[in-house]
């Protein structure tokens, strides 16, 4: 199954909006999901707004997905992140592995129990806005999972509706209430 970007401007009555579709898996840059590692580590896109990860299929395989950046901002293989464009240089997406990831476990209520493959696959909110949590394989079991908390690029918040990112003026809480 091959996507493509479809771009149209509408230029009627002296208004134009864009619209476009999911990228191509294809256009994934040197994308793995064999390892740990692999499985654990955000890779480059051909479009610098976008990025691919490792994600979880129904029948059990690791396969490739792509991800949306904030508006505003690009993906930063060092950073792992989104971030704002002037934080990443042409070198960026070489796709070598960063030194050390700082992740932590989510442990603030409600923390996700990711067991189901709904659980893994939604992300959930954090108790700082500005990150939120990702169900990620176990280094010592990779069959068992835990919520990592994960940064947003400076200019953007979590919105759990949107399950990205999104630019902080466009930004409206829409994380469950307990």
């Amino acid at each position: 199954m091959k996507c493509f970007v479809l771009a149209v401007t509408l230029q009627a009555i002296g208004w134009s909006t864009t619209i476009s579709t999911a990228q191509s898996v294809e256009d994934c840059i040197d994308i793995s999901c064999r390892t740990y590692n692999e499985i654990n580590t955000l890779w480059c896109h051909a479009l610098p707004t976008h990025f691919c990860q490792c994600r979880p299929s129904p029948v059990g395989l690791w396969v490739p997905q792509v991800m949306p950046c904030a508006e505003g901002t690009v993906y930063s293989f060092r950073h792992q992140v989104c971030v704002h464009p002037d934080m990443r240089n042409d070198n960026d997406c070489s796709n070598r592995f960063p030194d050390e990831l700082d992740l932590e476990l989510c442990a603030e209520p409600p923390v996700p129990s990711c067991e189901t493959y709904e659980e893994i696959n939604e992300l959930s909110c954090h108790q700082e806005p500005k990150r939120f949590c990702q169900c990620r394989p176990l280094k010592i079991n990779p069959t068992e999972y835990a919520p990592l908390a994960m940064p947003c690029a400076g200019v953007t918040t979590f919105s759990f509706q949107r399950q990205t990112c999104v630019h902080d003026g466009m930004w409206e809480d829409s994380c469950p209430k307990d």
